[in-house]
């Protein structure tokens, strides 16, 4: 007797593109951590620039100035040891703050999202009509 065929599973398109909505909640979540941690936005603690110029407090640990990756580390001039001091006292000191607002702004996109469920599938049908389906999604 013959062995039976297997049927082949449908093959399935896998989204390889970018979510705007996730992104943004990424955005907001990283925001929250950077503000509270390091004193700075998000681009601010990655690139390491304020409205100063490059850079924050070379000697790290002064309070309302921004600690950026670079000063963490310590590259360049910046002592890389009191900035990590000053980092750790500052995620002991708002640890709870920013659990509260991690978790309110993730129950917030999570609500929204139900919320706008009709206009993100309109736009996404927008976006497939350009022909961006494959890149972008909402």
């Amino acid at each position: 007797m013959a062995p039976r065929r297997k049927k082949n599973k449908t093959r399935r398109r896998r989204f390889n593109g970018i979510n705007l909505w996730n992104a943004a909640e990424g955005l907001v979540q990283s925001n929250i951590i950077t503000q509270n941690w390091f004193d700075a936005d998000p681009l601010q603690f990655l690139i390491g620039h304020n409205s100063d110029g490059y850079g924050g407090h070379p000697q790290g640990g002064i309070p309302g100035t921004p600690i950026s990756l670079a000063e963490l580390v310590g590259f360049g001039e910046a002592n890389g040891a009191a900035n990590r001091a000053a980092a750790w006292q500052n995620i002991k000191s708002t640890w709870m703050p920013v659990v509260t607002q991690s978790i309110g702004a993730r129950a917030g996109f999570f609500i929204a999202k139900k919320l706008t469920r009709g206009m993100r599938r309109d736009m996404n049908k927008g976006i497939k009509m350009v022909g961006l389906q494959n890149e972008v999604k909402v």
